[in-house]
C-alpha cells in the first residue's frame, strides 16, 4: 500500500501537478505529505489524495486486510474531502529567502493513531501559552507580540463554529476551551507579529460526528512551521515528554497516555495504546523538501520517555472499565453501550 501510493506521489511530482511529497505512515494510517501551489482545500489536489486512498483501500480489500477503507466515510466526494474521513491538515505561505521574517522554512508534520483531534490541545498549549515549557515567549521579541489561537467546537453541525482567542491576553480563556479536548481542539494558530504567517494547521474533525456512529478514531495530523518568528523544533516537541493523557486505545474507549514513536511504526504494544510519530524537513524557495528529514521522535533521546508512557498506561489500565479511565459518555456514546443501557434502563425500578 505505501509503494503504491508512493508511486502515485512521485507520478504527480514527475508530471508537474505537485512540486514535492512523501509517503509514510503511523499505526495503520497512511499520511500524504504534499506541496503545491493550488491553495488550500483545492478541489484536484483533494481529489488526488481520496483516488490515493482508494488505490490503497483496493490493495487492502485483496489482501484480506482488516478494516480496509473503514475512515473512508463517503463514496465519492466531490471537491474538497474534509470531512469525508481523512485527516486533513494544510497551511498556505510564500516561501521567499528574501523575506526577512522567514529566510528560511523548517516544518514538522505530526501524525496520531487511535485517538481524536483534541491530542494537540496540551502539546500546543505548552508551546504557544505557557514559558514554563517556550522559553522563547520570553528571549523571542517577535514571539513577544503573540498569537491568534483558532478553536473549533467539534460537535457544531451544519457548519464550522470557531472562535478566536488572542495571546497572551485569553490563554485563560483558551485553557477554559482545551480543558474538553473531545468537544475542542485548536484548529490553527497564527502569528501577530506577522499577521499573515499561520504557523499551525491541525485537522480537527470527528469521524463519529460525521458518521453517526464509532468508525475508529480520527488519527489526527498536524503541520507546525518552526524557527524565525515562531517557536524552535526542540520547543515545539518538548510537550511529548509528558506522555499526556488522551481519549483513545483500542475501540476508543479508553483514557490512555500518548506515546511519542518512529516514523513508521506500527500499533504493537498492550491496549492499542495511543501513539504519534514526528518528522522535520525543510523547504526551499521553489517548494521543494529537502532531500533527508529528521524522525524527532525515533531518535534514542525518546526511549525512557517511551518507558515512562508504557509504565503510565500499565497502572492507569490496571482500573479497567471504571470511572474516568474510561472514556466519558459523551464519547462512548458512539458505540454498542448505548444500547446496552437502554436495555438496562427499561428494568429499573421506582422504590418508595
Amino acid at each position: 500500500m505505501i509503494s503504491k501510493t508512493s508511486k502515485l506521489v512521485n507520478d504527480a511530482v514527475r508530471k508537474g501537478f505537485l512540486i514535492d511529497g512523501l509517503v509514510t505512515h503511523t499505526g495503520d494510517d497512511i499520511a500524504l505529505i504534499m506541496s503545491h501551489k493550488l491553495g488550500i482545500g483545492d478541489n484536484e489536489v483533494h481529489q488526488f489524495a481520496w483516488n490515493c486512498f482508494i488505490e490503497a483501500t483496493e490493495l487492502a480489500s485483496r489482501d484480506g486486510l482488516y478494516g480496509a477503507g473503514q475512515d473512508l466515510l463517503v463514496d465519492a466526494p466531490s471537491g474538497n474531502i474534509r470531512g469525508a474521513g481523512p485527516a486533513v491538515a494544510e497551511i498556505e505561505f510564500i516561501r521567499d529567502s528574501k523575506n526577512k521574517n522567514r529566510q528560511a522554512e523548517a516544518l514538522l508534520v505530526f501524525a496520531a493513531d487511535k485517538c481524536g483531534p483534541g491530542m494537540y490541545n496540551y502539546p500546543l498549549y505548552s508551546v504557544f501559552c505557557d514559558p514554563m515549557h517556550d522559553g522563547g515567549l520570553l528571549l523571542n521579541p517577535k514571539m513577544r507580540k503573540g498569537f491568534v489561537v483558532t478553536i473549533i467546537d467539534m460537535d457544531a453541525v451544519g457548519g464550522d463554529r470557531i472562535i478566536r482567542l488572542e495571546a497572551p491576553e485569553r490563554i485563560w480563556d483558551v485553557a477554559i476551551l482545551l480543558q474538553n479536548p473531545d468537544r475542542f481542539a485548536i484548529e490553527s494558530i497564527d502569528s501577530r507579529y506577522a499577521p499573515e504567517e499561520q504557523i499551525a494547521s491541525i485537522s480537527a474533525t470527528r469521524l463519529h460526528n460525521i458518521a453517526g456512529k464509532y468508525t475508529g478514531k480520527d488519527d489526527p495530523v498536524a503541520i507546525v512551521r518552526t524557527q524565525g518568528m515562531f517557536p524552535a523544533p526542540e520547543e515545539v516537541i518538548e510537550p511529548y515528554m509528558l506522555g499526556h493523557y488522551v481519549t483513545g486505545d483500542a475501540r476508543g474507549s479508553h483514557v490512555m497516555p500518548i506515546m511519542p514513536v518512529a516514523i513508521n511504526t506500527a500499533v504493537a504494544g498492550p491496549y492499542c495504546l495511543p501513539i504519534v510519530s514526528c518528522i522535520a524537513f525543510s523547504m526551499d524557495n521553489g517548494g521543494k523538501f529537502s532531500s533527508e528529514y529528521v524522525d524527532i521522535f525515533g531518535d534514542s533521546a525518546w526511549d525512557a520517555t517511551r518507558i515512562k508512557v508504557q509504565q503510565k498506561a500499565d497502572e492507569w489500565r490496571r482500573q479497567g472499565f471504571i470511572g474516568p479511565t474510561m472514556a466519558s459518555h459523551a464519547e462512548l456514546a458512539y458505540t454498542g453501550i448505548v444500547d446496552a443501557l437502554k436495555a438496562l434502563d427499561s428494568e429499573f425500578i421506582l422504590r418508595k
